[in-house]
């Protein structure tokens, strides 16, 4: 089994957070609009963060189910084969 760090959101990502969030206040608002509203952008960035996050997890999530599925599958058929040495 193999551990995966959960990854860390990078200032790379941060700043691309709130690049884009800057960008969206201001096409929906209008010019500037995001400059005189920074708790706007706080939110904004603070929301696109989160859901990075969820989705990292989502990640991390589905990749353990799978393995869970396979060792699941593996051990199932391992006793089927090992039945008769069991029960005769």
């Amino acid at each position: 089994m193999q551990n995966t760090p959960i990854p860390v959101p990078s200032s790379h990502h941060m700043a691309r957070h709130l690049s884009d969030a800057v960008s969206a206040i201001d096409a929906q608002f209008g010019d500037s609009y995001a400059a005189n509203h920074p708790e706007l952008v706080a939110a904004l960035v603070q929301s696109a963060t989160i859901e990075s996050a969820v989705a990292t997890v989502r990640g991390a999530h589905d990749e353990a189910l799978s393995l869970a599925r396979s060792l699941t599958s593996q051990i199932c058929e391992t006793l089927l084969r090992l039945k008769p040495k069991f029960f005769g």
